[in-house]
């Protein structure tokens, strides 16, 4: 692991990478920013050896129609923030996403009707839900920092790739900690742990177990996990955001 005080810490790296993209922006403000995009790329990333209880984080969870986000869509969104080391329900959002109009046909119906089964959304529910460009606005709008907090960040970190594409947008660097892969380095020599799902991590940490397939529920029961994790990492003592950071690459 990569010592915190070296100029190549993968996190210096990507506050390199906001910095040349906010350079960019500035030279070409004949295609600003959405508001609730720029107020994130000019404030600068924490320093590796910050401490995690002084940060907010958002914890995040996509469910979506399928994998491949050039074809499949996001169904719901939830998420909540973690202020100072601690989970405010307040802050907990939920939306659902209404279906495309490109999902008119009979294949991608049905792969629709099977997304809302899984996830628990009654069609009158999507019907009544708001568009991606909401939901993504509401999402942003609400971040306090771009550091950011999934289950396996595959789905959320490439679905949203996907909108910024469809939507001619810079791709935003955001600091995703990874609870999977925090865990999988955290165990590295443990052979017998090979289930990774967010359910058996949470029992293997004596949390509650929690519906599954709900967004709101998953990034709550992801917040909470992320917690117990820290806690078994550094006790009491600092939690440098440098060493989450690459735990979770």
């Amino acid at each position: 692991m990569m010592n915190l005080f070296s100029n190549r810490h993968p996190l210096l790296r990507l506050e390199k990478r906001r910095q040349t993209l906010l350079q960019q922006v500035q030279e070409h403000s004949q295609q600003p920013l959405p508001q609730y995009l720029q107020r994130l790329l000019v404030q600068p990333y924490p320093n590796p050896k910050q401490d995690c209880k002084d940060l907010s984080f958002t914890v995040v969870d996509f469910e979506t129609s399928g994998l491949d986000p050039s074809s499949d869509h996001i169904v719901s969104i939830g998420w909540v923030h973690i202020i100072k080391g601690v989970i405010k329900l307040s802050t907990a959002q939920h939306f659902i996403v209404n279906q495309p109009v490109a999902s008119a046909a009979t294949k991608e119906n049905e792969t629709d009707n099977i997304a809302r089964s899984l996830h628990h959304i009654l069609p009158e529910q999507q019907k009544m839900g708001i568009s991606i460009e909401q939901a993504m606005q509401h999402f942003f709008e609400s971040l306090p920092s771009s550091l950011v907090i999934a289950h396996g960040t595959t789905i959320e970190t490439r679905f949203l790739s996907q909108f910024f594409l469809s939507h001619n947008l810079i791709d935003l660097p955001l600091i995703w900690l990874d609870t999977l892969k925090i865990e999988q380095a955290t165990i590295l020599n443990n052979r017998y742990q090979n289930d990774f799902r967010l359910s058996a991590l949470r029992r293997f940490y004596k949390l509650p177990d929690y519906p599954a397939h709900n967004a709101l529920m998953d990034s709550t029961a992801t917040a909470e996990l992320f917690l117990a994790q820290k806690r078994r990492l550094f006790g009491q003592a600092i939690a440098p955001i440098g060493i989450l950071y690459q735990k979770s690459q």
